[in-house]
């Protein structure tokens, strides 16, 4: 990301040509769009007057997106594009409760996305010499097949190994000399005790890049995983609505400072505001990243709420020396107390409004954790009135691996009073959900 190769930004989180005249075009074009400026009192040309007046136009939420969708299905209002034209379409996890978000893209924008993300990539040393085991899914959601896309525009290898048993992943990874493992941070540790239990440490498998998401990680499990596997760690962010950022060939940590997620900002618009006060927050704060993907010609979205809180990087500030901005890698968190297992969201409000529609318990506590074999557990104990036990936690836990997807460990505690005691004091202002795994 040599400086003198990039764009110059006039908006410090974008190109904020591009995103005028993209704007002013889906205005237009979009009746989405059009009530995007509606609600929130503006013409276009209000809106990309300045800076400070973007800032006035109301972010896309997902319940925006959802009632768009379900009031003109599949696509929405918001699409800009003969369906004919529509290549890819993705979804959201809908785990929230709320819907799943639909989003897709155009011939050219599958092009033009996999093209950014390559370049992306490339920044990491991705190319053509590069063998990659990836092990998300290449299902409805976006993170699997998008990946697929970027890494074959590189010219590297893709291993699509996510339906495969963890054993027989090894086997390819092997078998085809992979260089590269994407996965989620617990797979990685998953595949290591698997390695070790095979009597074939994971430094011995040739891997020389670990690439992550999905959960916040502590420096010290990004040391030791670095040093198990002789690999370079770097992580990618991503949404369904295709708001990316990747770390730079520094990684997630070099120097003993944490490394950073950059985008381009040619080919995205990006924000970090105060949640509350809605303004930019200054280098180094953190506060909600807003996205604009400025590639999307089929579906343009504009000020998307993420509900994730990050902290931002200022051009120029991180070690690397690009112009592009950033987020601080390993620290990006919900908003909304979401948590990541086996890398699907798991949202607390959903989970709670479930148990307590069930008149035989009382209250709960979940455990998120790893175990010896470095397996995601989610252990939930339930109070349950006297007299209901089994048949209580095998209908909770099949109710709630339905809503979720996760498999949920369930315990019924029939014991009032140890349980007061032990929510008692201090311990009462604590949360029902614990997470033990690394680095939250």
């Amino acid at each position: 990301m040599s400086r003198a190769s990039e764009p110059s930004a006039a908006f410090a989180f974008g190109d904020w040509q591009g995103l005028t005249a993209s704007f002013v075009r889906a205005a237009r074009e979009s009746p989405f769009v059009a009530a995007q400026l509606e609600r929130s009192g503006l013409s276009a040309e209000q809106a990309v007057a300045n800076p400070p007046a973007w800032s006035r136009l109301r972010p896309t939420r997902k319940h925006d997106l959802i009632a768009d969708q379900d009031g003109a299905p599949p696509y929405g209002s918001r699409r800009c594009v003969p369906a004919p034209e529509i290549s890819l379409v993705v979804e959201s996890s809908g785990s929230t409760g709320k819907g799943r978000e639909v989003h897709y893209l155009s011939r050219d924008d599958l092009g033009r996305s996999s093209r950014a993300w390559a370049r992306y990539l490339e920044e990491m040393g991705i190319g053509a010499e590069d063998v990659v085991a990836l092990t998300f899914p290449i299902g409805m959601a976006g993170g699997g097949v998008r990946h697929w896309y970027a890494y074959v525009e590189t010219g590297a290898k893709v291993l699509r190994v996510g339906g495969l048993s963890s054993e027989r992943k090894l086997d390819a990874i092997r078998y085809y000399g992979a260089t590269t493992l994407v996965a989620t941070p617990a797979y990685v540790d998953r595949l290591a005790v698997i390695c070790a239990e095979s009597g074939c440490p994971p430094g011995e498998l040739g891997i020389r890049r670990l690439v992550v998401a999905t959960q916040s990680l502590s420096a010290e499990w990004i040391e030791e995983t670095e040093r198990l596997w002789g690999a370079k760690l770097f992580e990618w962010y991503g949404t369904s609505a295709g708001i990316a950022a990747f770390c730079c060939r520094l990684g997630m940590a070099a120097d003993g400072r944490r490394g950073t997620l950059h985008w381009n900002p040619a080919v995205a618009a990006q924000e970090v505001v105060d949640p509350r006060s809605g303004d930019p927050v200054a280098d180094g704060q953190r506060g909600e990243l807003l996205g604009t993907p400025l590639i999307n010609e089929a579906e343009p979205l504009f000020r998307v709420s993420t509900g994730d809180e990050v902290r931002f990087v200022a051009p120029r500030s991180c070690p690397c020396g690009s112009n592009w901005p950033g987020i601080e890698s390993g620290t990006v968190r919900r908003l909304d107390a979401m948590f990541k297992v086996k890398g699907i969201n798991v949202w607390p409000a959903q989970v709670e409004a479930t148990l307590l529609e069930d008149r035989e318990v009382l209250d709960y506590r979940v455990r998120i954790y790893q175990d010896g074999g470095k397996r995601e557990r989610v252990r939930l104990e339930v109070l349950a009135r006297p007299g209901h036990g089994d048949e209580l936690a095998e209908r909770v836990s099949r109710t709630l691996q339905g809503e979720t997807g996760i498999s949920f460990e369930v315990v019924a505690n029939h014991d009032r009073e140890r349980w007061s005691q032990a929510t008692a004091g201090e311990a009462a202002k604590a949360s029902r959900w614990v997470d033990e795994r690394i680095g939250t």
